[in-house]
């Protein structure tokens, strides 16, 4: 697969990912789909980065027409065809193994959706790439919705201050987890076998906007530190 050296640590992460998906994991979906609301009955979603496919599922469950589960990891993709092997079956829901690149999006609208587009297209903590790399990724997502759609991204905060710690830097239950998974992911970078590029708040908002400039850009309503939550309105 291409570029799959510079994914290694979602090859490490497919061992356990599905049994580690916490309850702040699960606290980012509840708030991305309260925000959502309905949008996601009947919608046509891109799952970029998909893992398991435990937020595959869930659209599933809130009615989505039709999920592409994209990942760039085999092992991950294995998963998804086990956990959701009916809907995989009947093409509800589409395995794609691809890095999801600027020309994803229209890669899959000319062979699967006969260049119509994307209801929801969700970027949840696979979004690592450097500015210069992530604004054409972003663009490319945004050009693919259909009219009314949503990109949503949800990204780990750069600071290590708001990303592992609570107010006035106490310590949370995933304050030991989060420095771990700091140091290993940067280290992966250090090495050059790995992206692990990190936002604020500000600069994930002004990359969406860059990309995005003449929709609407906001925050999802959390009370998490650790991820800010972004959405593109078509």
């Amino acid at each position: 697969m291409r570029n799959s050296r510079r994914h290694w640590s979602w090859h490490l992460s497919a061992l356990f990912y599905a049994r580690t998906y916490d309850d702040l994991a699960h606290q980012l979906d509840k708030d991305l789909f309260t925000y959502l609301g309905r949008r996601t009955e009947g919608a046509v979603v891109a799952d970029c980065g998909c893992g398991p496919g435990v937020v595959t599922k869930k659209f599933l469950q809130r009615g989505a027409d039709r999920v592409f589960a994209i990942d760039v990891n085999e092992a991950m993709l294995r998963q998804v065809r086990a956990r959701l092997a009916d809907a995989v079956a009947i093409g509800q829901v589409v395995v794609v193994q691809r890095v999801a690149d600027a020309r994803l999006f229209s890669h899959l609208r000319d062979r699967f959706l006969s260049s119509s587009g994307f209801d929801i297209t969700l970027f949840k903590r696979s979004l690592y790439a450097k500015r210069k790399q992530a604004l054409p990724i972003l663009q490319a997502a945004v050009a693919s919705l259909n009219p009314g759609g949503v990109l949503a991204v949800i990204h780990g905060e750069q600071s290590l201050r708001h990303y592992a710690f609570g107010p006035g830097l106490r310590p949370t239950r995933y304050t030991a987890y989060h420095l771990f998974n700091r140091l290993i992911s940067k280290l992966g970078e250090n090495l050059g076998i790995g992206d692990y590029t990190l936002y604020t708040q500000d600069e994930l908002l002004d990359l969406l906007r860059a990309a995005a400039p003449d929709r609407r850009v906001e925050l999802i309503p959390s009370q998490q530190r650790a991820y800010n939550l972004v959405v593109v309105l078509g």
